[in-house]
């Protein structure tokens, strides 16, 4: 099982409690922003029901194309206009399409009610700026609603000298590739500088212990993704390095040094901010 489809199963829902509590509800029209392979977008079809539609928007060719390869797996056998279990909850879902685009530069026929995105403002040389052009792709007093990931809380508990060297190593990495380790804590700002008033913000952090069927393997091959890039900037101190050692046995070495330990892995938090688009006076 690869890294994005664990984390897809970790964090899905955290994803969806988090965007019905932000208002995505039955009948809307949703725009998932940097929708990779579809996991969100599934997610909100789920929560629009039959009434509603989701149309999902990458660049990415590959990830499109497997997003409309996982489309008509769940669709095969429903009937014309939604999908009964197209988000994967087993329940009536909306209608869900496609659409290769470069964004913000996207045009739709009509404003969406909603605007949702999981992992891209973190991605974008200026989300503030990516922000105010989506906004416009939003009809007046809908919802916008974007999820990203704070690594702050990463850790185990208590910490064991493997999981730290690993955990490190991550944040090395993500650091050296540009990725904002306070992205999440740091969505409710962007918003505001976005010119949209925050009506609600919540954080979730999920953790697990060695019995965790995703926790310790989402970490594992997290590690395992970025390792290459670890050993070619020669990140971390060498002791972490040392202790890691190789790489394809790190997932039995750390589950057997948790285990001793007691410990539990704490992931990264989930944190999603939510606004409503103006409405003229």
């Amino acid at each position: 099982m690869d890294r994005l489809l664990l984390q897809a199963r970790l964090y899905g829902p955290v994803t969806a409690q988090a965007l019905r509590q932000a208002g995505l509800g039955p009948g809307m029209r949703v725009l998932d922003a940097g929708c990779g392979a579809g996991d969100v977008t599934f997610i909100a079809a789920e929560a629009v029901g039959p009434g509603g539609s989701v149309t999902g928007v990458d660049a990415g060719p590959e990830a499109l194309d497997l997003a409309r390869a996982r489309l008509r797996d769940r669709t095969r056998g429903s009937g014309p206009g939604g999908a009964v279990g197209v988000g994967g909850g087993g329940g009536e879902a909306g209608a869900v399409d496609f659409l290769r685009a470069t964004l913000p530069d996207v045009v739709l026929d009509a404003p969406v009610d909603a605007l949702i995105g999981r992992l891209v403002l973190g991605h974008q040389d200026d989300p503030v700026a990516f922000l105010r052009r989506l906004t416009g792709l939003v009809r007046p007093g809908g919802l916008i609603a974007f999820q990203e990931f704070d690594n702050h809380a990463l850790r185990a508990v208590p910490e064991t000298p493997l999981a730290g060297a690993v955990l490190r190593g991550i944040i090395g990495a993500l650091r050296a590739g540009g990725k904002d380790r306070g992205a999440g804590a740091r969505l409710y700002s962007l918003f505001r500088q976005a010119g949209l008033v925050p009506a609600g913000i919540t954080a979730t952090t999920p953790m697990g212990g060695v019995e965790d069927p995703l926790v310790l393997p989402l970490a594992v091959h997290t590690y395992r993704t970025l390792c290459p890039r670890v050993s070619a900037t020669g990140l971390g101190p060498d002791a972490d390095r040392e202790a890691i050692g190789d790489p394809a046995t790190v997932g039995d070495r750390m589950r057997a040094e948790l285990d001793a330990a007691g410990a539990v892995l704490i992931m990264p938090t989930a944190v999603t901010v939510w606004a409503t688009t103006p409405t003229p006076t």
